[in-house]
């Protein structure tokens, strides 16, 4: 369904060390770093061919900013990946937003957690298998 999310950073290095452990209990590494503009683009190896979360200094040369009412949601395997997210994520600086357990809500089996990343951005990471 998509091709690839975006989130803006102010500080990509710190951003990249943020993503290299929250993202890491996922397998989803960094494919690469490049410039102009400064990015880090990531995916998972069973990924669709071209899907990819990319952190990005804005284009347009203005302040990264996190959207009001965006979230980035990563798709985990286990609720001991949710777990893991969570706990790098916070040891990483990550704001908690909700720790890791049942959102009987949103559906019988969904297990989630969000946290705000170093810049803001809304992220959740959800596994939607029974336990």
């Amino acid at each position: 369904m998509f091709s690839h999310i975006t989130v803006g950073t102010r500080d990509l290095d710190r951003a990249i060390a943020f993503y290299d452990a929250a993202l890491g209990p996922l397998g989803i590494r960094m494919l690469a770093r490049r410039h102009n503009p400064e990015r880090a683009l990531y995916a998972a190896a069973d990924a669709p061919d071209g899907a990819a979360f990319c952190v990005y200094t804005p284009i347009n040369g203005e302040p990264a900013t996190a959207g009001n009412g965006v979230t980035v949601a990563f798709e985990a395997t286990s609720r001991a990946q949710v777990d893991a997210f969570y706990a790098h994520a916070i040891s990483r600086g990550a704001t908690d937003e909700g720790p890791p357990g049942l959102r009987l809500h949103y559906s019988p089996n969904y297990y989630g957690t969000y946290v705000r990343d170093l810049d803001g951005n809304k992220l959740c990471c959800v596994c939607h298998r029974a336990a």
